[in-house]
């Protein structure tokens, strides 16, 4: 019986560990995408392959990729429509899950960077507040943590 606990929580730790690593590296794509180091199609990809990554999360930088595919429309419709299905799928996401840290710093990276003509900027400073209020329970995310600790500092100079 001991064994079978011993083996079940190294199984459920293993885990927990290749998806935060998946995590981490779809973070790490969200940047490079931003920075044009690597193309949308390749994040799109791998947004596919890793179903090892949280439900939430994994579906939060799918609604993103609405937002990155609007960027890169040159169709003034297209760019739109792209925005608008991000925003509505983001918006979703928080509303069935509201204390999901990661939503909320998406949804301020995109608010921070959307045309104030496209109305999209009404909840900067309640996810600013709800994140500065809700870094401290990421002690279990250390890659969370910091690039929301870098990019607050980076945002506020």
């Amino acid at each position: 019986m001991k064994k079978t606990k011993l083996l079940a929580i190294l199984i459920l730790s293993i885990n927990f560990g290749f998806s935060s690593e998946n995590l981490k590296e779809i973070r790490d794509l969200y940047y490079k995408v931003n920075l044009e180091d690597i193309g949308l199609d390749d994040f799109e990809k791998s947004l596919n392959k890793n179903i090892k990554i949280p439900k939430p999360e994994l579906e939060g930088y799918k609604a993103i990729l609405w937002f990155l595919k609007a960027k890169k429309s040159y169709n003034p419709y297209k760019k739109y429509e792209s925005f608008n299905k991000g925003k509505k799928q983001l918006e979703l996401l928080i509303k069935k899950y509201p204390d999901n840290v990661e939503l909320h710093f998406l949804r301020l990276t995109i608010q921070d960077h959307s045309p104030i003509f496209l109305g999209y900027n009404d909840k900067i400073e309640i996810d600013k507040i709800f994140i500065k209020a809700k870094i401290k329970e990421l002690n279990n995310d250390f890659d969370l943590k910091s690039r929301i600790i870098e990019y607050l500092n980076e945002r506020d100079k």
